[in-house]
């Protein structure tokens, strides 16, 4: 799980930094207090290397954020421990979210979830994947696996 929510917070970042600038909202956290450089090397990082699967891409982000050091370094560290604590909350949560969804978002969430957890994928294939099967979801199935997105 922890690796996914990694994974997934580098691709947000990587498509936050393809929109208009919205500011550090946009990064992930532990990218709050890296410099304008290390944020650019970040999404360098991510957007030459969506070929790879999950577990070669983490390995790629552990060793940039070695070689970084500092701020970005401790702020890793701080952002893993705060991901393996949430773990079982975050787990929670999202068992409460299907036990209410409609038939047809239990089964989205279960396809999707398929997709999330394929190891075979390429990080930007599983992407490309997620938001094809998303696009094609009737917009009152979407609306609802956002609004549990959201925790409303």
């Amino acid at each position: 799980m922890f690796k996914s929510v990694l994974v997934a917070s580098a691709c947000l970042f990587a498509l936050a930094m393809c929109q208009p600038a919205g500011g550090q909202d946009d990064v992930p956290p532990f990218l709050r207090r890296a410099s304008q450089a290390q944020l650019q090397s970040f999404q360098g990082l991510i957007q030459n290397h969506g070929h790879l699967t999950e577990a070669a891409l983490d390995a790629k982000v552990q060793q940039w954020v070695q070689q970084q050091g500092g701020n970005v370094a401790a702020d890793f560290a701080e952002f893993q421990n705060f991901i393996k604590g949430n773990n079982a909350q975050a787990e929670a949560a999202h068992n409460a979210a299907i036990a209410s969804f409609s038939p047809a978002a239990k089964k989205a969430d279960a396809d999707l979830t398929a997709i999330a957890q394929d190891q075979s994928l390429p990080v930007k294939a599983k992407g490309e994947k997620v938001q094809a099967y998303l696009a094609q979801l009737p917009a009152n199935v979407r609306a609802e696996l956002e609004k549990a997105q959201q925790g409303k």
